[in-house]
């Protein structure tokens, strides 16, 4: 699955930024419902990981219904319905604020700076990728 690539420098740990991008993945239609995802010591070798760390991603996964683990056959794209792709997308929106404004509070931003920040994203963004909706 070379479509995965993992930063050891952020904050974020490896098995919730494997999960993310499985997740974006799935919700852009990028990895179609019903494919199989690579076994866990495979794709740890690629993203030059702990097993259990890739392992634990996707028991996370399984858990929130996005894949499927089949005894001795391995793991799956869940098959979801378009609803369920667009409440997972809501969903991921909403992890990201959430990490976002818990930043901003450790930074000691009001919540003025935090909104004319993002509107003066939202606006540079425009026309370009980010502002499209179609991912992160």
């Amino acid at each position: 699955m070379g479509y995965l690539e993992i930063n050891i420098f952020s904050p974020v740990p490896v098995y919730q930024q494997i999960m993310d991008q499985i997740r974006t993945l799935v919700s852009k239609g990028t990895v179609a419902p019903g494919a199989p995802l690579p076994p866990v010591r495979q794709l740890a070798a690629e993203l030059e990981v702990n097993p259990n760390t890739v392992g634990k991603a996707y028991q996370l996964l399984e858990l929130e219904g996005t894949i499927v683990t089949l005894r001795r056959r391995g793991a799956f794209v869940g098959e979801t319905s378009s609803a369920q792709a667009g409440l997972a997308r809501k969903r991921r929106l909403d992890e990201v604020v959430d990490r976002l404004l818990d930043e901003a509070k450790r930074l000691g931003l009001s919540e003025e700076d935090i909104m004319r920040t993002l509107g003066e994203r939202i606006k540079g963004s425009k026309g370009s990728d980010h502002g499209s909706g179609g991912g992160l």
